[in-house]
């Protein structure tokens, strides 16, 4: 696979220009929400403000970086097999649920959707994101979502993370869905609606991994890795 070009705003690239070395990755992870036929479903994006430093304007999939408290968040059900296997290959088991949980954060944040099953929560994380989930009464729900990818930021970024990209059927109402001071324009679309979307050479490249992973009549036992090293593209699976 083509590694998309680094296309930098004068603001981004000023913002690296201030930085002696390159930053060092942030864990994050995102969710891609998709519903209806696997072969050509309509998946949730946002469009990212114009005051982002990082990435602005582009749409992009709900998603951010890893919280201290999301070490610490109630959920309902275990990992798919799967998915905990490859985490697991990278983090112990309290952090590989974290990766899971801030994404399901990260969503509820920047989309209004809340992935989980009504019932109690037992914790008090003094968290905003977590507490709301808790006065609904909802406990995030780890048990339908699989890893489909990792991606590493180029240093030539001042800001960086090592993303994880996962994927969950969503059959709830879609347009629950809305606006957030993160995402504007939040909406379903499909490939060919997404194509006429502004986006991030990156999130093409990990649209084509989607598509992929989606039409696939069995799961990978591991994933689309993207990273740079020494200076150059590497493109493999993780676990390798």
């Amino acid at each position: 696979m083509k590694i998309p070009e680094i296309i930098l705003t004068d603001k981004e690239k000023a913002q690296r220009a201030k930085l002696d070395r390159a930053a060092r990755p942030r864990i994050a992870a995102t969710i891609v929400l998709y519903s209806g036929d696997r072969k050509n479903p309509k998946i949730l994006m946002g469009q990212r403000a114009r005051r982002h430093d990082f990435m602005p304007s582009v749409y992009v999939f709900p998603g951010g970086r890893v919280d201290r408290a999301d070490n610490y968040a109630q959920y309902c059900d275990d990992l798919p097999r799967r998915t905990e296997k490859i985490l697991e290959a990278a983090y112990a088991p309290r952090k590989a649920r974290a990766c899971v949980l801030a994404a399901i954060r990260e969503t509820w944040e920047e989309t209004g959707i809340m992935l989980g099953q009504k019932g109690d929560w037992h914790k008090n994380l003094n968290h905003k994101s977590w507490d709301a989930f808790r006065q609904a009464n909802i406990i995030p729900d780890l048990s339908n979502i699989e890893v489909f990818g990792r991606a590493i930021t180029p240093p030539h970024r001042h800001k960086r993370f090592d993303t994880w990209f996962f994927a969950q059927p969503f059959n709830g109402n879609l347009a629950a869905a809305s606006d957030s001071h993160e995402l504007l324009n939040v909406d379903w679309f499909t490939f060919d609606q997404i194509k006429e979307l502004k986006i991030h050479r990156a999130t093409t490249m990990m649209l084509r991994v989607l598509k992929d992973f989606l039409e696939k009549p069995a799961l990978p036992s591991d994933v689309f890795y993207s990273r740079m090293e020494y200076q150059q593209y590497k493109v493999s699976r993780f676990p390798e």
